[in-house]
């Protein structure tokens, strides 16, 4: 399956995003599954490139081009190439991980001057043939052809009448000529583009992200070629990005940027001057409002949070592109928290428990705040939340720099591309001058939890310095970047102070509640583990260790049938040894005797000097456990990911000299035979990449099953804890 149809169903076991990438993915849900309106598509799969940048373009692949392009004049009802009503088509790249921006896109792609002409009168309209004609030389010329930036923006520059448009198009053509030119063949564009995509995947922006994101560099992109719907034809048409709920703040509502008259890039990139979507229902309140259903309708089927890209041309709406949106630290816990709490949405508790990460516990803990006397310098939109403070840097090679030699670094630029990725990285904060909430600099900035602020009002970024309101900030001073309320200060105006959010203690609530019930352990009984046979004590011994739980948890970590132990806590509480309660049952006083007798009559049955040496042998370990996860918890936010690989490596390593130890337990005191299986099920998870199944007490998590067997060798052996 080199090359895909977007509207056939796929074979019954196909994983769609690894095979199409996300972005195709997500139009194959949308055409077949929600029937939304999306141009027809179709895409040429990650397998053909990891084969291309392995081996070269595979043979056959342009004449499986060729059929799918044939195929896509069918469902548009347009000609490619040529004809009365042409057909063009964008060339998209899409890696089955979110990485946005990080890889290249073509619009227009099929323009040739006879393509120009009859758009012109198929529209009735010159400037938008001409608009549409310029952007695709230009972009072709710097996506497929290489041409410098800078070179192809001053070539395109224009006053913007169509004469001034052509004009400007012949410079870019000029110069693109200069690097191998444009071919006037519209199939060789598109697979020209094809393999612009392809190679975007090695990028130096895509690697840095992949890095950054841990991301598997083996994956590949897809390239998806789809009809072209264009928003620049008229005044009833623009481009926009939408948000299903505020990616900031997390509040209720479509939230996101509408441009008027434009294409996709004009958005996204941060060069110019956007609206929210009220100048979308202002304009066309009917297209709104059919907006604001399709989002309904893709939050409730994805179960979260939607990032979706659109396109209006002449009053008709497009959905071009729907993905899991990236959010800040804030909104991840508060969308979380409004989803399960709402009746009609579905989403449980235990999966919103489960969607919030340490890592976004610490960033919401570390976003300190701002010097109430403070005066800002300047206000602008409010992306990203949090405060960061640094050097001011207006250059992402310095800032890279100065950062990797410890410095706190702020970022400030007109606007940010991918280029700028390795500087943004290292920054403490970011600045821009232009772009609005979905701009490259707001979406990185989020996924992050860099603060940032965009569109600072009556400032411009100079060679060495950011000018505000006419201050003049120079590169090297300090300054306070608060992207909660979209605020800069001059100096380093931070307070000391973590975020108490009561949808944080919500979720540590519905987190406690859910582990004493005995769901969302995370591990739960280990896989092919054989059912024990169960006693009243070894029952009553793992509720003292639990506290409270519910007859599930305690079978999970005895390998029993809950059923047996249920009967057992049942005729435990007749005796008045335990209580039941709504989340589960829990030990009373006499409960705690008898385990205690229980325990010195199971400890008198043990050589001493054998468990002796099973607990100093333990207790070497232990140190070194409590080392690796306080050493992961405390690392800084820019080392995490760093922090967490070593964590897990060294929990490897510390597992394989935990095993002779346990088993010797085991060996003592049959009882703690579920150990070993308890631990391998938690590591496993913890490889799959589960960081809460490292060191969660409220999940059957490794540090769960360290914290108790420590209790049951300090029991075993005659010590105490205070020793």
């Amino acid at each position: 399956m080199d090359v895909v149809f977007l509207s056939d169903p796929l074979p019954a076991g196909t994983d769609a995003k690894l095979l199409l990438g996300g972005k195709a993915a997500g139009l194959v849900t949308m055409t077949q599954e929600l029937g939304l309106p999306v141009p027809p598509a179709f895409t040429v799969t990650t397998a053909v490139c990891r084969r291309f940048l392995a081996e070269g373009w595979p043979p056959g692949l342009d004449d499986a081009v060729r059929a799918a392009l044939a195929r896509l004049e069918a469902a548009s009802g347009r000609t490619f190439g040529g004809g009365e009503r042409p057909l063009l088509v964008s060339v998209r790249s899409g890696a089955p991980v979110s990485m946005p921006g990080m890889m290249d896109t073509l619009l227009n792609v099929g323009m040739t001057p006879a393509v120009r002409e009859a758009l012109a009168r198929e529209s009735g309209d010159p400037r938008f043939a001409a608009d549409t004609w310029l952007r695709f030389v230009r972009c072709y010329a710097a996506i497929v052809l290489g041409v410098p930036e800078d070179q192809a923006s001053h070539a395109a520059m224009h006053d913007g009448t169509p004469d001034a448009m052509l004009a400007a198009a012949d410079r870019v053509q000029a110069l693109a000529d200069r690097f191998g030119g444009i071919p006037a063949d519209p199939v060789a564009q598109v697979l020209e583009g094809i393999r612009a995509v392809f190679r975007s995947w090695e990028c130096d922006r895509a690697r840095v992200f992949r890095e950054r994101e841990g991301i598997d560099g083996a994956l590949g992109t897809a390239a998806t070629v789809q009809a072209m719907v264009f928003g620049n034809l008229d005044d009833r048409s623009g481009t926009g990005v939408a948000f299903t709920r505020d990616p900031s703040t997390g509040a209720r509502g479509a939230f996101g940027d509408y441009l008027a008259r434009a294409q996709g890039e004009d958005v996204v990139a941060g060069t110019h001057a956007v609206s929210g979507l009220d100048a979308l229902r202002e304009q066309l309140p009917a297209v709104y409002d059919e907006l604001l259903r399709y989002l309904d309708r893709l939050e409730r089927h994805e179960r979260d949070m939607c990032d979706v890209e659109f396109t209006v041309m002449a009053g008709r709406l497009y959905i071009l592109q729907t993905r899991i949106g990236r959010r800040s630290p804030l909104a991840a816990v508060r969308i979380a928290v409004d989803m399960a709490e709402d009746p009609g949405f579905p989403l449980s508790r235990e999966e919103a428990v489960a969607r919030v990460g340490p890592e976004t516990l610490q960033a919401l803990a570390k976003l300190g705040g701002v010097d109430p006397a403070a005066e800002p310098v300047g206000r602008g939109l409010a992306v990203s939340p949090g405060v960061g403070a640094g050097v001011l840097c207006c250059d992402a090679d310095r800032a890279a720099a100065l950062a990797a030699e410890g410095a706190s670094v702020v970022l400030a630029r007109p606007e940010t591309s991918p280029a700028d990725v390795h500087g943004m990285v290292a920054a403490a904060a970011l600045v821009t001058t232009t772009g609005g909430v979905v701009s490259h600099a707001a979406v990185v900035a989020r996924g992050w939890a860099i603060p940032a602020v965009c569109s600072l009002q009556d400032a411009c970024v100079e060679e060495g310095a950011l000018v505000v309101g006419g201050l003049r900030i120079a590169e090297g001073e300090w300054v306070t970047v608060d992207g909660t309320r979209g605020l800069l200060f001059a100096g380093d105006r931070r307070t000391d102070g973590a975020a108490d959010l009561p949808e944080v203690r919500k979720l540590r609530q519905w987190a406690a509640e859910l582990a004493e019930s005995g769901a969302g352990d995370g591990a739960g009984a280990p896989a092919g583990a054989e059912t024990r046979p169960v006693s009243r004590y070894a029952v009553l011994r793992a509720l003292g260790l639990k506290g409270l739980a519910a007859p599930e948890r305690i079978a999970a970590v005895l390998e029993a049938d809950p059923a047996a132990v249920e009967a057992e806590l049942r005729a435990a509480a007749a005796e008045g040894l335990v209580r039941e309660t709504p989340r589960g049952f829990a030990m009373l006083p006499a409960g705690r005797e008898a385990v205690l007798a229980a325990l010195a009559e199971e400890r008198a049955g043990i050589d001493p000097a054998a468990i002796g040496r099973v607990f100093a042998a333990f207790d070497a370990l232990d140190r070194e456990f409590k080392a690796l996860v306080s050493g992961w918890q405390q690392a800084p936010p820019a080392e995490a990911e760093a922090a967490w690989a070593r964590a897990a490596a060294a929990l490897d390593d510390l597992h394989a000299r935990l095993g002779p130890v346990v088993a010797e337990a085991a060996a003592l005191a049959p009882r703690l035979a579920p150990y070993p299986r308890r631990f391998a099920a938690a590591l496993e998870a913890v490889r799959a990449g589960d960081q809460s199944m490292l060191a969660s007490p409220l999940k059957e998590s490794y540090h769960t099953a360290w914290f108790e067997l420590h209790e049951e060798l300090i029991a075993l052996s005659g010590r105490k804890r205070e020793e």
